[in-house]
């Protein structure tokens, strides 16, 4: 009887052990993700424009980047001029898209120009 329930409790602590070990390897990362510098200058072009969704804005300022230390520095700046910029939102086509004030929008096209230089010297 003994025997038995040894056995028993070292069957289940084999089970746990491989469930515990399966849950680690096939764990659900946490979703980033990735945007060229060109994506970025398309971006802020859309904002300077007044036709930038509302949800593409709120993904980029939300998102996590864990690969490109200048494509973080820009979203760090555009959360400053989310602050501060950011008159309020509008419909365009249907679409809820970001209005930003005049010092938004003069923050936002130096960030362009800047952005523009640097996916052009890439090219």
């Amino acid at each position: 009887m003994l025997i038995q329930l040894l056995v028993s409790i070292g069957c289940l602590f084999l089970l746990l052990v491989a469930l515990t070990l399966f849950f680690i390897r096939h764990q659900s990362k946490v979703p980033y993700y990735r945007m060229t510098q060109a994506q970025c200058v398309t971006l802020l072009d859309k904002a300077i424009k007044g036709v930038l969704p509302e949800h593409e804005w709120n993904a980029f300022l939300g998102m996590s980047v864990r690969d490109d230390g200048a494509v973080d520095a820009l979203r760090e700046q555009c959360l400053l001029i989310d602050e501060s910029g950011v008159k309020g939102m509008y419909s365009v086509n249907g679409r809820s898209c970001v209005l930003f004030n005049k010092k938004g929008v003069s923050q936002l096209e130096k960030l362009l120009d800047e952005w523009q230089h640097k996916s052009n010297y890439l090219i």
